[in-house]
């Protein structure tokens, strides 16, 4: 199913208001937490949808959070403020309703992947099922990183 975390690119998400002391929500099914304010590196922990961080820092598109773990956490991961999430794809909460969750998510349901599926019985899936399976253990990551001289370090 194409419900992975994978973040590609989003548009310019702004949070504006998002300062120290600021709580912050997680909107991805799960997130890396980082021990620094980049995507390549070790990581700290990992967070679920739904989960509330308090911000204790703000370094350009990065966040220092305390919570369900601490460290450093990415904007695109996040909403700005308490909002009550569902942990299943797709799924709302008291707070979201189905087509605000629809919307975060670029609309890409269950239903409609299936629908889409149905639609086009030819197309092979099993490519991008075994994609979305795969992870990276972060510090072997930045080791190649840093060991292939590749430049800006995963910020």
């Amino acid at each position: 199913m194409l419900t992975g975390t994978v973040v590609l690119a989003l548009g310019g998400v702004a949070l504006a208001g998002v300062k120290a002391g600021s709580v912050i929500t997680v909107r991805v099914m799960s997130a890396k937490v980082m021990s620094g304010p980049k995507f390549i590196g070790a990581t700290a922990g990992t967070v679920s949808r739904g989960d509330q961080l308090t911000v204790k820092e703000v370094k350009g598109d990065w966040y220092r959070v305390e919570g369900a773990a601490t460290g450093w956490i990415h904007k695109t991961n996040i909403v700005d403020g308490k909002v009550a999430l569902s942990s299943k794809p797709g799924g709302g909460g008291a707070g979201a309703s189905r087509d605000e969750v629809e919307l975060a998510g670029r609309g890409f349901t269950p239903q409609i992947e299936g629908a889409y599926r149905d639609q086009n019985p030819t197309l092979d899936f099993g490519h991008v099922d075994a994609i979305e399976q795969v992870t990276f253990d972060p510090g072997e990551l930045e080791a190649f990183v840093r060991e292939g001289g590749l430049a800006g370090g995963g910020q």
